[in-house]
């Protein structure tokens, strides 16, 4: 298996730096009067300083000694100027787009995927091409510290005409998307000009244009706008200038062209070649030695880091009675169809009423559907006891209604008449049309806000599945009907050695006005879910919007509610440890550890640890195994699932999907998932913190791994664990019914609470 991680060869353990004190004016001034030959940055109160440009005559500051890994920040900066400064001389006809990370468009015509479809008078200035992206990384894999290059390729838009140029073709800028660009002082030609997106223009004059900020109504010169790179708006230039049929086979071409872009074999074989190209000489293949005149000096090894498995994740053991006594270690679908689901006793809705809504023209294809969902497929493999009958239901009560369109107001009408007893689940068809709709128009939302108001959880199934649906739709739908019903259809073995463990998932949407320049984040909705050791779902905490300034005191409120309301339900008692593992999609700097640092001095009648673990896809890691050749013509080069590598003591990669997993070859290539547990970052004063911090990276990461089988969309393995995906399921859905009139999310915190009315 090999990390995409190219490692640099140091030939000292120490070097020599000038240093100077550090002052704004005095940065500047050095960058002004000495940046063709040497670099600066600022590093604490010092600025450092490299000379690359053999001007020993220049003596800037005081030279001091330095540890290549325990002055680690030191050395980063040094390798990354060094590194920029050595590419612009081999490289002198490139500039790149950024200094870090460090990203640069391929040159080659081949490389661009919609050059020929061009005329002569737009190839190169529009183009769709290879971005490659180099970021520096300290690792410590199986004990040993090294710094490495991280290489990604990735595909971008090019558009380097200005709307000054767009102006004089004709075309109408009005209501355009537009970037503000500006080249930075003495970077002309070394680096490409920044980049804002700043709004939308409303009017021009002349060169000029006025466009709508968050700062209100500026003017800019049409020079220095340029439209958005999207590609809405890049076709709609196209149109314009070459026509619609040749924008549509550009656009043809380039989603072609996705499943060879993405194929893992074909992005591996890139990567190294592109490696090459850096790191080692054009014509004698030796390694390139990149070095600055006061002796620091590295090589890159050319071929991508070889690594092997850390430990060994184990698939769950999947357990169906409170007793433990009834487990398959398999499948969960076996285990099910075998036991029945692991809270058949206790579970109180054993005869559910359910509203049923379709369409009358598909009243037929509606009730056959209904039937085998209740009663199973005779002929099926995984579906052949139904739904009453897998999930152990005395009964399932059906009451079908029509609709004559599938108009909102049709659905309204049969809810507002609906004069039965309030039912416990609606299964209602709608259109797959739905999807293209935009959300604040969707029937979909709106109705779902309708039914969580009314605390009835939904169940929609499109139109299309409705009339072919087959016995793995009607799988998927029965088990996420029974988990939507408040059921509990497996756990996993918890560890008997902690006496309690809640495991928590914190989620954190930003409510923003727009995406410009400015923008301000005027509110954060936090999501907490709470699960226990073995996965069960215990509660979804409260959810509220609530401005940035009281998101502290709203999570401090909502963890100590659910806390209280967990102890008295588990009979805690005094004394006992309890480990608390948050999982966070993305922490909001050190705001969560001073949250659990107030919330672990109110609570002293326990003994708490506990761990703040991000669960993230935002990384540059990539895992390759050349040597695998794929399942069915897809997967080639990927790992299985479960292939993982500790980056350091806090970091773990896992690959999640493995070839197994990919449904289709076009899914290209799938990326681990990162898991890292968060210490507070800078300079966090906090003593009593550290010794509450639970850092067993190996037990946190089976963990994650075992709660990826408990999403209950599906009987198969997700990329995420439990925990996350309700939490940003549970997010987006609230952002997209938010804007619906009438919406409450109160509604949620009631009858609601233990249930899972998001999947």
């Amino acid at each position: 298996m090999q990390l995409n991680f190219f490692p640099i060869s140091f030939d000292f353990d120490e070097f020599q730096i000038s240093r100077t004190a550090y002052s704004d004016e005095a940065l500047q001034e050095l960058r002004r009067n000495h940046n063709r030959t040497h670099s600066f940055f600022r590093n604490g109160d010092d600025i450092y300083i490299s000379n690359s440009g053999n001007n020993d005559a220049v003596e800037i500051g005081n030279n001091v000694t330095k540890s290549v890994f325990s002055d680690h920040t030191i050395t980063s900066s040094l390798v990354k100027h060094i590194f920029f400064r050595t590419f612009k001389q081999r490289f002198v006809s490139y500039t790149p787009v950024d200094f870090y990370p460090f990203r640069f468009f391929s040159s080659k015509n081949t490389d661009d995927l919609i050059h020929d479809l061009l005329p002569a008078n737009l190839q190169g200035r529009i183009a769709y091409k290879k971005l490659i992206e180099v970021q520096l990384r300290l690792a410590n894999i199986n004990g040993q510290k090294q710094f490495g290059f991280i290489i990604n390729i990735k595909r971008n838009w090019i558009f380097d005409k200005s709307c000054s140029d767009l102006q004089a073709e004709g075309y109408d800028l009005k209501g355009v998307e537009v970037l503000h660009c500006e080249v930075m002082p003495g970077l002309n030609n070394i680096l490409a000009p920044n980049e804002e997106f700043i709004g939308t223009i409303l009017a021009v004059d002349g060169q000029s244009a006025t466009v709508s900020t968050n700062e209100g109504e500026v003017n800019f010169p049409l020079d220095e706008l340029f439209i958005k790179k999207t590609k809405f708006n890049i076709a709609k230039y196209l149109d314009f200038s070459i026509g619609t049929e040749t924008t549509n086979s550009i656009l043809n071409r380039i989603e072609s062209k996705r499943s060879e872009i993405y194929n893992t074999k074909n992005l591996y074989n890139e990567i190294n070649s592109t490696a090459k190209h850096l790191f080692t000489g054009r014509l004698d293949g030796a390694k390139v030695l990149f070095e600055n005149s006061d002796g620091f000096c590295f090589t890159v090894q050319d071929t991508p880091l070889a690594i092997a498995n850390t430990f060994e994740l184990k698939t769950p053991t999947f357990i169906f009675d409170p007793a433990g006594t009834k487990t398959n270690s398999t499948s969960p679908d076996m285990g099910l169809t075998n036991f029945g689901p692991y809270d058949s006793i206790s579970f109180d809705t054993k005869s559910p009423t359910v509203m049923c809504i379709c369409h009358r023209e598909n009243r037929g294809y509606f009730s056959d559907f209904l039937g085998s969902l209740k009663d199973g497929i005779a002929n099926s493999s995984f579906f052949k006891k139904g739904l009453m009958k897998k999930y152990e239901l005395q009964d399932l009560i059906y009451n079908i209604n029509q609709l004559s369109s599938f108009d909102l107001s049709e659905y309204l009408r049969i809810i507002s008449a609906w004069d039965e007893a309030k039912p416990d689940l609606a299964i209602i068809e709608i259109p797959s049309e739905f999807k293209r709709l935009a959300d604040n128009d969707n029937p979909y939302y709106k109705l779902k806000a309708k039914l969580l108001s009314l605390e009835i959880p939904v169940q929609y199934v499109s139109t299309d599945k409705v009339k072919a649906y087959n016995e793995y739709i009607l799988n998927s739908i029965a088990l996420q009907i029974y988990a939507k019903l408040g059921g509990t259809p497996w756990v996993l073995p918890s560890q008997k050695s902690v006496d309690r463990e809640i495991i928590i998932g914190i989620g954190h949407s930003w409510m923003r006005q727009n995406q410009y320049k400015g923008a301000e984040q005027s509110k954060v909705v936090g999501i907490t879910t709470f699960l226990s050791s073995d996965g069960q779902y215990l509660l979804g905490d409260k959810v509220k919007d609530v401005p940035f300034e009281n998101y502290f005191t709203e999570l401090l409120s909502s963890l100590t509610y659910s806390f209280n309301r967990l102890e008295k339900e588990q009979g805690w008692a005094e004394g006992d440890t309890v480990r608390l593992i948050f999982h966070i999609f993305k922490p909001i700097k050190n705001t969560e550890f001073d949250v659990i640092s107030q919330f672990i001095k109110n609570n002293t009648k326990y003994k708490i640890k506990f761990a703040f673990v991000t669960i993230s896809k935002s990384h540059p890691h990539l895992l390759f195994e050349p040597t695998q050749l794929g399942i069915s013509g897809k997967g080639a080069y990927i790992p299985n699932r479960a292939s993982n590598v500790f980056l350091d003591s806090e970091t773990c990669i896992v690959q999640m999907f493995g070839p197994k997993e990919l449904k289709t070859a076009r899914q290209g290539m799938s990326t681990p998932i990162q898991i890292r547990i968060r210490t507070p970052q800078g300079n966090y004063d906090n003593n009593e913190l550290d010794a509450l911090l639970y850092y067993d990276l190996t037990y946190i990461v089976q963990q994650i791994f075992s709660f990826t089988y408990l999403s209950w969309r599906s009987f198969l393995p997700g990329e995420q664990p439990a925990t996350m995906l309700y939490s940003n399921l549970i997010s987006k859905l609230l952002s997209k019914m938010r804007n619906v009139s009438g919406w409450d999310a109160d509604h949620l915190n009631y009858s609601l609470k233990r249930k899972k009315w998001f999947l």
